[in-house]
């Protein structure tokens, strides 16, 4: 798995979990920035990525969420996951 990346807002150290769904830093005090993201290969955690990663982008709460506080992140996850998109474990 990935330790690092660099995004729009800067380089982020990612860490999986599997207690909440996802927080990310927002560029600031802190040098590192972290990214805590869901560990697994379901659509929950697939949702996880694209919602992390997006704020990672710079994107505000108000675009990932509509006015019922639905997620659209989620919405495209489902979308991905219904088009085929499945996490492949790397062979070593």
């Amino acid at each position: 798995m990935i330790k690092s990346h660099t995004f729009r807002r800067g380089k982020y150290m990612i860490h999986f979990t599997g207690r909440i769904d996802g927080v990310c830093d927002i560029p600031g005090n802190p040098d590192v920035l972290d990214m805590i993201i869901l560990e697994g290969k379901d659509k929950r955690a697939l949702n996880s990525h694209l919602h992390e990663a997006l704020h990672a982008e710079g994107y505000p709460d108000k675009l990932m969420h509509d006015e019922d506080g639905d997620s659209n992140t989620e919405r495209i996850a489902n979308f991905l996951w219904r088009c085929g998109w499945r996490r492949v474990e790397k062979s070593k």
